[in-house]
């Protein structure tokens, strides 16, 4: 059954249930009334919980959208057993929209008997909700996020049994390369496309987003660096998760030639030529022009007089574009996170496999020293650079350093080596704490990898120590530079009624969410305070169905979650009712700006589907729409999902 916002309908603003202000309105004169009675009724009050729910121990927070401000607001928690807790509100944290007024805060901190249970106030009533153990809450989340990876596979291996998925894009294995594309402002590709050398074998690997079937090692390599973290530091907890990293490390592998000193970036092409009279569709089209299961590509006929024909030779046959020519230095966003999956790898494979760990550790010292560090200039990200516009890079340098240190520590390398390759992570790690933290600036995510690289070179000193290796950085200074990564998120929440910490509209909002549970997480397990966990577990609750729309941002966690996603694969062989064959896992934007909704239109393939009635919680800074058309809102990407998977992970195991 399709699942809806909680929206319950109340008597007139409450009677007596909802306090009305302390000032009285006077008795209304007879053309008041005339009017008043042909006027829009208020809007309908509504609870919005973390649909999942609640550790026991955790700090527990709702809350309650009112038309109009009001002196107090009881609710009450209740479970199959009646009510269990009762509460009076007057935290009024601002007004949402024009039609909501004022939103409060709900807190039942002190409810902890585990249970399923529900918050009234008035007659409105919130989706259900699970108060219980971490692992009870989050560990299904975390399978459910590994399957969403084995959903998105390239390649022959696949799993038919998640979405009927089918080998796909077997021409990966031949694959040519071509020089690095040339775009214009609109991203319209430009010219021809040359190529340079080949073949190639860059098969498998995981699609990066659910609009196309492009690859990129620069999410790629982020997406499975926080896996193999996952799969590291939870052995044996997860059997799936290890496996599904495995997979997605044996395809970063493909992309750096050792030999050749050359680094490959990416896998086909999303936007081609702007549409002409002769080209309809483009001279060059490229993915974003197709609506289709990704083994469609392969069955492509692309000769002269074929459907398509010619113009879609590169979407069957994909080109790969390079980091640099061989043997140059590539940018030390790639470089550090390509070392860093390396080193990862290494890292596990040195319980069973010594050889095969120092293989990947070659790989990750290689691949590291070819950073480019001085003049750097614009990073190279993908083709065209719009598609993720990333700038900043010192944290991925600090990354790579630190698992490179981990992975010297797990393999058992000379002493000397240990100590030169920390002594690197340090100078990166001072570079990147260096940078700063304003108020209206960055914390984890894609585009800034700084938490976990600072807690991985923790992990690395501690490890160091009973070699006799003292810290190369002071723990206080790392532990130090995550607090202010915290206190950035808070600034942000301060403007927010439901205390996200970013900038709700322009800023990717659930990524950053979880980002921000991730970092207080790490903060508190290397030694940090408290202090930021009542904000840190509300970015969780925000990602999860405490926002303004009601809605959680991962598929199958809660009961209102993203039904139509754009999502080729999710639109054509699952369910579009949120139930049945659904893709498990997937995690979207969530809100976004109203700009980023105008133009929306299908694609020649798409299957229509709309969920909910979100419109009435947009406000002129940030919008929510669940439709297949609505790629700010719902499309999944790797980046995303992998960043919930370690947010879950973390949370399963108590450290949120």
């Amino acid at each position: 059954m399709r699942a809806y916002p909680a929206i319950a309908a109340v008597t007139a603003v409450a009677a007596a249930v909802l306090a009305t202000p302390a000032s009285a309105a006077t008795p209304a004169s007879a053309a008041t009334a005339a009017s008043a009675a042909t006027a829009p009724s208020p809007a309908a009050p509504v609870v919005r919980v973390d649909q999942v729910g609640y550790a026991t121990n955790a700090p527990k927070v709702a809350f309650a959208m009112l038309p109009d401000t009001v002196a107090r607001v009881p609710f009450t928690v209740t479970s199959s057993r009646g009510t269990v807790f009762r509460g009076v509100s007057a935290d009024d944290t601002g007004p949402w929209n024009a039609a909501y007024q004022a939103v409060y805060l709900l807190d039942f901190s002190g409810l902890r008997a585990p249970g399923s249970y529900r918050i009234r106030v008035g007659s409105a009533t919130s989706p259900p909700f699970v108060i219980g153990s971490p692992d009870q809450l989050y560990r299904g989340l975390v399978d459910n996020s590994v399957r969403y990876f084995t959903s998105e596979r390239d390649g022959p291996d696949v799993d038919p049994s998640v979405l009927d998925r089918q080998p796909a894009n077997l021409t990966d294995a031949r694959a040519y390369l071509y020089a690095d594309p040339a775009y214009d402002s609109n991203d319209n590709l430009l010219g021809s496309l040359h190529r340079i050398g080949g073949p190639v074998d860059v098969s498998g690997g995981w699609f990066d987003a659910g609009g196309g079937y492009e690859k990129f090692g620069y999410t790629a390599s982020y997406t499975d660096a926080l896996m193999l973290i996952a799969a590291r530091d939870f052995p044996g907890r997860y059997p799936a998760l290890l496996p599904e990293a495995e997979f997605g490390l044996h395809w970063i592998t493909r992309l750096w030639d050792p030999a050749r000193k050359v680094m490959y970036i990416q896998v086909g092409i999303g936007n081609g030529s702007a549409p002409s009279k002769q080209y309809p569709n483009g001279r060059i089209q490229g993915d974003y022009n197709f609506w289709f299961l990704p083994q469609a590509e392969d069955r492509l006929d692309v000769s002269p007089g074929g459907n398509p024909g010619p113009t879609a030779y590169y979407v069957k046959y994909r080109p790969v574009f390079e980091a640099a020519p061989p043997g140059q230095p590539v940018s030390p966003d790639l470089a550090g996170r390509y070392a860093a999956d390396f080193a990862l790898g290494a890292q596990l494979e040195a319980r069973t496999d010594r050889a095969a760990a120092r293989y990947l550790l070659g790989l990750a010292r290689g691949v590291y020293a070819m950073a480019k560090t001085s003049g750097v200039g614009q990073i190279v990200t993908t083709f065209p650079h719009d598609y993720y516009p990333g700038t900043e890079w010192r944290s991925d340098m600090l990354w790579g350093a630190a698992e490179l240190a981990l992975a010297d520590e797990a393999t058992g390398v000379p002493r000397a080596q240990l100590s030169s390759d920390l002594a690197v992570a340090a100078r990166w790690a001072t570079a990147y704490v260096a940078q700063g933290h304003p108020a209206d600036g960055d914390t984890f995510n894609l585009y800034d990898n700084g938490a976990v690289a600072e807690a991985e070179l923790l992990q690395a000193m501690r490890e160091a120590q009973p070699l006799g290796l003292r810290p190369v950085i002071a723990p206080s200074a790392l532990l130090n530079d995550l607090a202010a990564q915290l206190r950035t998120g808070e600034d942000w929440a301060k403007g927010d009624p439901f205390a996200l910490g970013t900038q709700l509209g322009p800023a990717d909002a659930s990524p950053h969410a979880f980002g921000l549970f991730i970092t207080n997480a790490l903060y508190r397990y290397y030694g940090g305070s408290a202090q930021y966990q009542a904000f840190a577990q509300q970015q969780l609750n925000f990602a999860l169905g405490a926002n303004g729309w009601g809605s959680s941002f991962v598929v199958g966690a809660g009961t209102v979650f993203p039904h139509c996603m754009q999502s080729e694969i999710a639109n054509l062989a699952g369910s579009l009712t949120g139930s049945g064959q659904i893709q498990l896992g997937a995690t979207t934007d969530g809100p976004s700006s109203p700009a980023n909704f105008t133009g929306l239109s299908t694609v020649p393939g798409m299957r229509a589907c709309s969920a909910g009635n979100f419109a009435p919680f947009n406000t002129k800074t940030a919008a929510y729409e669940d439709n297949a058309v609505a790629w700010p809102s719902v499309e999944p990407a790797d980046d995303y999902t992998a960043a919930s998977l370690l947010a879950f992970a973390l949370g399963a195991a108590g450290r949120g």
